[in-house]
């Protein structure tokens, strides 16, 4: 499994949101938005960050978005977490503010399109995938590529005999709010490869305390 930070954003943002319960219309927002009520704010978020009933909410205003890649087992499992869906010509930002949308949450590489063009190697599956399945998709494929096989062109057939260890990369799109409820239901899971997604997360985010108490900048 492999997890890269690409951007993001909405920390600032959020901060300012917080502060707005102690806000007085009546004084020019950039005056009350001082360097010492910044850090004020800041220790707050960090009271703040654990606490359900909407104390916490702030947290789905910061965004992120990853490049992963995983295994199709494990894709299963992280389907859980998703926020919305869009179609095309739907604004992805939609899908991490939780709008209702159309389609997918998410952009991923085909399999439909990758599947029939070469034999399977190991380096296309999560380690611990066996060479027995990797031969029995090879097998699959060369009925698919048979003209005088029954299976010959069978998209269908030769997706069922794909082993649950092929990797697929996907862009996914995350808020904190969400990264927070994934460390704490996940950071334990006894599938490995969540362990790996957490510690990779908490190692790239750019305030993993607000996601796991304890955490050290």
């Amino acid at each position: 499994m492999q997890v890269t930070k690409l951007e993001e954003a909405g920390y600032e943002q959020a901060l300012k949101g917080i502060a707005l319960s102690f806000y007085d219309h009546a004084i020019p927002f950039e005056v009350f938005w001082t360097s010492e009520r910044r850090e004020r704010t800041i220790h707050r978020s960090e009271q703040l960050a654990f606490k359900g009933g909407g104390h916490n909410k702030f947290l789905a205003s910061i965004f992120t978005w990853w490049m992963v890649q995983a295994s199709r087992a494990w894709w299963q499992e992280y389907d859980t977490y998703k926020v919305a869906t869009f179609s095309e010509g739907n604004d992805p930002f939609m899908v991490c503010l939780g709008l209702p949308v159309v389609g997918s949450s998410s952009n991923s590489a085909s399999t439909m399109h990758t599947l029939d063009k070469r034999q399977a190697v190991m380096e296309d599956f999560e380690e611990g995938t066996t060479a027995y399945s990797l031969d029995a998709f090879n097998l699959a494929l060369s009925d698919y590529r048979d003209p005088a096989s029954e299976y010959h062109k069978d998209i269908t057939s030769l997706k069922q005999n794909l082993p649950e260890g092929w990797l697929q990369e996907r862009t996914v799109c995350l808020n904190y709010m969400s990264l927070q409820n994934i460390v704490n239901q996940r950071e334990l899971h006894r599938l490995k490869y969540w362990r790996t997604f957490v510690e990779s997360v908490l190692n790239q985010v750019e305030h993993p305390e607000l996601l796991k108490q304890g955490v050290k900048l």
